[in-house]
């Protein structure tokens, strides 16, 4: 591949025993390290970023080649102003078997990962999308989509996440945040891969968010107040409920009564035993 949104790789070969490969100097940061240090991306800048993406993902679907392992990390920012795509270390040629599902083995980071690639069927561009909308969400919130930043946040709890969960929305996690970028994310991150847009609806639709909204590369940064509370109306009614207090059970008001009957009753036998020691 040669195109000016995928690294460009010169040369690989083997020198004294150890392999090698030569690749173009990118002079930039990748998403990952630039949203870690100082917080979300702007949502037009992020649509723009992804857009550049897209459109370097395109390319590679062009040749038959799916990715697999689309990340923040995994686009890099020059200081042009240009998204690369780059670490095609899981990436396979749609010609070979894409299925590893004899082996019971999956591949790729599991914040980003397609339901598909999860559980280990053939995948296409599509699973390279869903992870794209996975980096969007990312890139916007501060933190992948099926992290919840507890103790549960190990490895098959946010693969589980990915093949049941329902999918977060940003439009709710951030107050007044872009309702089009928001749907967009979220059909981008459809457990169902007909439903999520092709490369070319992505380029169409994240050029005009990014138009609208002053999208720009480097990306900017910005401050995001998250709710602190981002469910149903019905999980929070169930959760208010939860925590207003409650009326006691007849159960409970008996034994309540027995209690109190019987620490009467003691207090009056320790007072006649006590009269009863005096005489």
């Amino acid at each position: 591949m040669n195109h000016p949104n995928v690294v460009q790789i010169y040369e690989i070969g083997e020198h004294e025993g150890r392999p090698f490969l030569a690749m173009e100097f990118l002079d930039g940061e990748d998403i990952g390290v630039l949203v870690k240090r100082n917080g979300p991306l702007r949502p037009g800048d992020a649509a723009e970023v992804i857009r550049q993406a897209a459109i370097g993902l395109a390319e590679t679907q062009r040749v038959d080649v799916v990715h697999r392992d689309v990340k923040p990390s995994n686009l890099v920012v020059t200081q042009a102003g240009v998204v690369k795509v780059t670490d095609f270390g899981l990436a396979k040629a749609l010609q070979e078997d894409l299925s590893i599902t004899a082996t019971g083995v999956f591949v790729g980071t599991p914040d980003y990962l397609a339901p598909e690639q999860a559980m280990g069927k053939e995948v296409d561009a599509r699973a390279d999308v869903y992870a794209l909308g996975c980096s969007l969400y990312h890139m916007c919130s501060g933190h992948p989509p099926f992290r919840k930043g507890g103790q549960d946040d190990h490895y098959t709890a946010v693969v589980r996440r990915h093949l049941k969960a329902e999918r977060p929305e940003l439009k709710l996690e951030i107050p007044d945040f872009d309702e089009a970028l928001s749907d967009l994310c979220r059909r981008m991150m459809s457990r169902r891969p007909d439903v999520r847009p092709t490369f070319e609806e992505l380029k169409e639709v994240l050029g005009e968010v990014s138009r609208r909204m002053d999208g720009q590369v480097p990306p900017r940064h910005t401050e995001v107040t998250l709710r602190s509370d981002a469910t149903t109306p019905v999980q929070d009614a169930r959760a208010s409920e939860a925590l207003a207090p409650k009326a006691p059970s007849s159960a409970a008001r008996t034994t309540v009564i027995a209690v109190g009957v019987g620490v009467t009753i003691g207090i009056g036998l320790g007072v006649m035993i006590a009269i009863m020691n005096r005489l």
